[in-house]
């Protein structure tokens, strides 16, 4: 059986080449640099003798085409490394992840599901404490967008005594529904403490008091 004519031609290695280009970009986290596909091709277009060596110069071009994005590849992903070790904020994250996920895994550990205080609204929280750890999480969800000049805030009931406990970070939802998330970690001052009343409110800083509740649990 003959061999298309057409597959000789050298346009066609190009259009191997950046489907090639394409599939592995797809496959990496990272995009690789316009300039690779350029340099490749030159070096495969750069004899033109027989129709035989183009197949070989689509192969070659392939080859080295594979290997520079692997390498590029690879090179990001070091980069990548070093950025995270050298990021402050980055290795904060980590570490508040790492309490997060052994606070809510914890055996023996409590759950506060703190409620909407508002009818048909979806918001809630949770407030999460372990009898190995000092560490409590809260998360909450559901949230509407904070308006300019508020914040929403964790406060809690310990002893009879009513204190603020930090601003919660939030973030929209990557879904797209329109509703904030948030979260804040902090000491408890003991392994498991117990609280007899907890509040997330939406006020402007600095408010000596918990106004406009939007989630709360009494134990």
């Amino acid at each position: 059986m003959k061999d298309d004519e057409n597959q000789d031609r050298p346009e066609n290695v190009a259009e191997a080449a950046s489907a090639l280009t394409a599939a592995l970009a797809a496959a990496s986290p990272h995009s690789p640099p316009p300039e690779l596909r350029g340099r490749v091709l030159a070096r495969a277009t750069r004899r033109r003798p027989l129709a035989t060596i183009w197949r070989y110069a689509a192969v070659a071009a392939l080859a080295a085409l594979c290997a520079g994005l692997i390498g590029w590849n690879l090179a990001a992903n070091q980069r990548a490394a070093a950025a995270r070790r050298d990021s402050p904020d980055l290795v904060r994250l980590e570490a508040t992840n790492e309490v997060v996920f052994d606070v809510i895994s914890c055996k023996d550990g409590h759950l506060a599901v703190l409620k909407a205080t508002q009818p048909g609204s979806m918001s809630y929280g949770k407030l999460y404490t372990c009898t190995a750890s000092d560490d409590v999480v809260f998360m909450s969800g559901k949230l509407a967008p904070p308006p300019a000049g508020r914040e929403y805030e964790l406060w809690l009931t310990e002893g009879g005594q009513t204190r603020l406990q930090g601003r919660l970070n939030v973030w929209p939802s990557l879904a797209g529904s329109g509703y904030y998330f948030g979260s804040i970690t902090f000491k408890g001052g003991r392994k498991d403490p117990s609280y007899q009343f907890a509040q997330l409110t939406l006020q402007a800083a600095g408010s000596l008091t918990p106004e406009n509740p939007v989630v709360s649990w009494t134990g």
